[in-house]
């Protein structure tokens, strides 16, 4: 799910926030079964909507269960194991969160088949609704994401940078 992750420069919606994502990496292995590119790249424009170019490309795999730690300043904020299967079967039941899975073209449902899913700027996604939450998250963000599935694993570190 974290597969939203992106590499650029943005100038945010609400008071002139910018976010930078400083690191992407995909650190599980050769054999992961969730990659990203490394050339993913997104900007969030004025009208508060976040538009993306890159590729995620995924192994076949029934089962995704992720433990997510997100740290701001170094200290932990969250902490918690997600199934993300479980999350993307209720996420298309949420009309925000089901419109950013059809317009993002992302998997609704588990199982998923092996492919390669493409953003482009075209594929929107407004995120007016969260503006607010600029300013509480403001400063250096990392989050380490593992998860495991009934076909190998994946993981990944991004690192963020949300400043005014």
């Amino acid at each position: 799910m974290l597969l939203i992750c992106v590499v650029g420069v943005t100038i945010a919606c609400n008071g002139g926030f910018k976010i930078k994502v400083r690191k992407v990496e995909n650190c599980g292995g050769p054999d992961a079964v969730i990659t990203a590119n490394e050339n993913y790249t997104a900007v969030l424009t004025k009208n508060c909507e976040i538009k993306s170019r890159g590729c995620v490309s995924f192994k076949s795999f029934n089962t995704a269960i992720s433990n997510l730690k997100v740290k701001k300043d170094g200290i932990v904020v969250l902490q918690d194991k997600v199934n993300l299967c479980e999350r993307l079967a209720k996420g298309r039941r949420d009309a925000n969160i089901g419109q950013m899975l059809k317009t993002l073209r992302l998997p609704e449902s588990c199982p998923v088949e092996e492919g390669t899913l493409c953003t482009d700027p075209s594929q929107v996604v407004n995120i007016e609704q969260y503006k607010q939450f600029l300013p509480l998250a403001r400063g250096l963000i990392d989050i380490e994401m593992d998860i495991q599935h009934d076909t190998g694993k994946s993981c990944f570190r991004v690192q963020i940078d949300i400043a005014k």
